[in-house]
């Protein structure tokens, strides 16, 4: 009776599919510190949840997170404000510079080559238009 139970056992635990044994082990380190402030406790799903982080430290420990939704929603995570419709064309076209710039940074990280190189020629482009603007000058 007792080998019977055991092979039962035995049988269904090998038949266990290998995305629910993984997916209870994802779950377990998922539940763990790592989405946890140290500093407040607050947990990434409650952030997900309210939108509310609990301390200063939240900033630095979610970075990668806020990072990747900030990049998502906004397109970049550098603020650089309004620019003042008086602004002369250099100046638009250098704060152009410097936004194709991070672009290109971040295509080359994600190894997008080839739209990278199309923002290089873009950012080369443009650094002429304001070269032959100061010999105009």
């Amino acid at each position: 009776m007792k080998l019977e139970i055991i092979n039962k056992y035995n049988e269904e635990v090998i038949h266990m599919s290998m995305d629910s044994f993984f997916g209870s082990l994802f779950d377990i380190v998922d539940s763990t510190n790592i989405n946890r402030c140290p500093k407040c406790n607050i947990t990434l799903d409650h952030f997900k949840k309210t939108g509310l982080l609990g301390c200063s430290y939240c900033y630095t420990h979610f970075e990668e997170y806020l990072a990747q939704n900030i990049r998502r929603v906004q397109g970049g995570v550098k603020h650089v404000g309004k620019v003042p419709k008086s602004a002369s064309v250099e100046v638009r076209s250098k704060i152009k510079i410097d936004d194709l710039q991070i672009k290109l940074k971040e295509l080359i990280e994600k190894e997008e080559f080839e739209e990278a190189a199309k923002i290089r020629d873009e950012i080369k482009t443009v650094k002429e238009s304001i070269e032959d603007g100061d010999k105009d000058a």
